[in-house]
């Protein structure tokens, strides 16, 4: 019966061990899908522009070419700083505490 617990107890832990190590293997796979996913619909939101007017199809297009830009710029910062905050939290150890002092 001890066996059988030990046993119970190893693939417990085991399990518990890889169900916790799923999120930080995804947590900088998540803001690359963000990224991909906002550079796509600025592609279609340009190329639906360009199409609005058959002749002046560019010169429709020139104020999201500016928000496009900005739009990357700021998810380009966004991308870096949460792959930077969770490279960080990844890395991070323990400090140990300072002793007390008595008396």
């Amino acid at each position: 019966m001890l066996r059988l617990l030990i046993k119970v107890a190893w693939l417990f832990f085991a399990a518990r061990a890889v169900l916790r190590s799923f999120p930080s293997c995804f947590r900088p796979i998540s803001p690359s899908f963000r990224l991909y996913g906002n550079i796509f619909a600025g592609e279609n939101l340009l190329e639906a522009m360009s199409k609005l007017v058959p002749g002046f199809g560019w010169l429709v297009a020139i104020p999201f070419y500016f928000l496009e830009l900005v739009m990357g710029l700021v998810q380009a910062m966004v991308f870096m700083l949460l792959t930077a905050v969770f490279t960080m939290l990844m890395c991070q150890h323990e400090a140990e505490a300072p002793m007390a002092a008595h008396g």
